[in-house]
């Protein structure tokens, strides 16, 4: 009898290391893919569900050892989050650790660069914590004095052997830490009651974007590659997605997200997609 129960005991803790190490394992990346196919409410041909991963930001910028990087230049390192290092469609976290830089490369279609939290510079300017900007098709730019976190999605991959190709450009920039994001733009009211910016990228890019206004008992159904919180929380595919928070489709394909506001709550959120947005 008490060898069976020294057994038994035996067993338990082997379990619980067992489950100790793919505990360890899933917080090595920290990502969270439960959002279920049984939440999408049945909406034909949604496939938004479809193991997206869902990363709060806050903790990426805190715990940064604990995600998967991998080395990209000299204290540039990367995440890839859909797509791969040569698709043509990919979205990457970036996180420079100090000083980063990129020599100079070309862009045939539309780069956008959100950064979560650091300063980056190139040749149009220093971007720091809360800029969006947009590359459009056949730019190109260095990159120096890049520090912190940023979200990257480029609808071709950079080019470092073309840059005699690059023409003269602006980037579309929006600051969306600025208190005056809403008068600043445009917002048009949809049916759904959401308001919503598009902004005015080059349609031959391969990416477009919005930023997304929902409140009180709007609705709003987002055809996209990714959602990043901006500010309140929002309700996406019947799971609460709090401010800094994106979710992120594993797929390069465009997916729909149905986003609406938790209770007592606005919402305002940036959607990213390789494709029209509509």
């Amino acid at each position: 009898m008490a060898a069976r129960s020294a057994s038994h005991a035996l067993n338990k803790r082997f379990i619980a290391g067992v489950c100790a190490v793919i505990a360890l394992t899933v917080q090595s990346v920290m990502i969270d893919r439960s959002l279920s196919a049984d939440d999408a409410g049945g909406a034909a041909g949604s496939l938004a569900l479809d193991t997206p991963t869902v990363l709060d930001l806050n903790d990426l910028k805190k715990n940064p050892a604990n995600y998967a990087w991998f080395d990209f230049r000299p204290n540039v390192k990367k995440l890839i989050l859909a797509g791969d290092a040569n698709s043509e469609h990919v979205s990457i976290l970036w996180y420079t650790v100090a000083n980063g830089s990129v020599g100079l490369h070309y862009h045939a279609k539309t780069e956008s660069v959100y950064v979560i939290d650091g300063t980056q510079t190139d040749g149009k300017g220093t971007y720091p914590t809360g800029s969006l900007y947009f590359n459009p098709p056949g730019s190109g730019h260095a990159i120096s004095n890049s520090s912190g976190f940023f979200i990257l999605a480029y609808a071709s991959p950079p080019d470092f052997s073309n840059t005699a190709l690059i023409g003269d450009y602006r980037p579309v920039r929006v600051d969306t830490a600025s208190a005056k994001l809403e008068t600043a733009l445009a917002f048009k009211k949809d049916d759904s009651g959401a308001r919503v910016h598009a902004l005015a990228l080059d349609p031959a890019g391969g990416m477009s974007a919005e930023l997304i206004n929902v409140e009180a008992s709007a609705r709003y159904t987002y055809r996209g590659n990714y959602l990043l919180t901006l500010k309140g929380s929002c309700e996406i595919e019947g799971r609460t997605i709090g401010e800094g928070m994106l979710v992120v489709a594993t797929t390069v394909q465009p997916q729909r997200y149905a986003m609406r506001p938790t209770e007592g709550n606005a919402c305002m959120a940036l959607g990213v997609s390789f494709g029209s947005g509509a």
